[in-house]
């Protein structure tokens, strides 16, 4: 004979096994209706979403790219519609104007496309015909005017890339005692010139660069920042101490006791 309990747990197992299977069963019939009604919708209504490109806005200020060369590139490579076209394709030959640093498209629903423009920004000129970016890359423009000012990077020997780096070191050390570069020179036998904003020249040489930078750096604040429009030129190239030409064509020999850490002057 059967107990009670054995038939009570068979129905509420037969119970808990067909509830089961409807829930299973609701589920693969929501899933099938949803992929019925995809595919519906991408058969019938991609070619409505689909639309031909209509409208496209250009955001970003725009001084240096050639505005011409940019229309001519869109109206030639924005193929397909509104959810076909390649915007990664579209993307990437823009940004082969040597100009523009960085782009952004999205699609503005029904039909349109929004590219915002960052253009590069030049650090300096380089040579005679060009500018750099903060990565010496190189740039190139037809109107010079407004560029004019920037300082002016020269060299034969050297990447534009090594020359921007070494110009970002110099003018961070220069910046803190209040100095600007002018114009950075790097000639044939490896030395390093300086003209900064103040009309004087600054001889480097051609090595322990940064420490020579920063023991002028020392001098300028405690001696020579009260008398910067009577210099001629600082010369660096020495291993413990510098000379100043001054205008008047004194000469003021500073040498560096680096131990005690003190200056000693003595005037020609």
């Amino acid at each position: 004979m059967k107990s009670p309990e054995r038939g009570a747990k068979r129905r509420k197992t037969s119970s808990g096994q067909k509830k089961l299977w409807s829930m299973t069963s609701n589920y693969l019939l929501i899933t099938f209706f949803s992929m019925l009604s995809v595919s519906f919708v991408s058969v019938y209504m991609y070619p409505y979403l689909d639309q031909r490109i209509t409208a496209i806005s250009i955001i970003g200020n725009l001084n240096h790219v050639r505005k011409s060369t940019l229309t001519e590139i869109l109206r030639n490579e924005v193929q397909g519609g509104y959810i076909s076209a390649d915007l990664e394709l579209l993307k990437n030959l823009l940004q082969t104007d040597p100009w523009i640093e960085k782009v952004k498209i999205r699609r503005v629903w029904p039909s349109s496309l929004e590219i915002t423009i960052v253009e590069e920004t030049p650090i300096a000129r380089w040579g005679v015909v060009g500018f750099l970016n903060s990565m010496g890359k190189q740039l190139s423009t037809f109107d010079k005017t407004e560029l004019l000012d920037l300082p002016l990077l020269k060299t034969n020997f050297i990447s534009a890339e090594k020359m921007m780096e070494q110009y970002k070191i110099f003018s961070e050390q220069l910046f803190f005692i209040g100095l600007k570069i002018e114009e950075l020179e790097y000639d044939r036998s490896g030395s390093w010139r300086i003209n900064t904003a103040d009309s004087f020249q600054i001889f480097l040489g051609r090595d322990g660069l940064l420490e020579k930078l920063k023991r002028f750096n020392q001098v300028w604040l405690s001696q020579l920042r009260e008398r910067r429009t009577d210099i001629d030129h600082v010369d660096l190239r020495y291993s413990n101490g510098m000379a100043v030409a001054w205008r008047e064509s004194r000469l003021l020999r500073l040498e560096i006791d680096e131990y005690k850490q003190h200056f000693a002057f003595s005037f020609g």
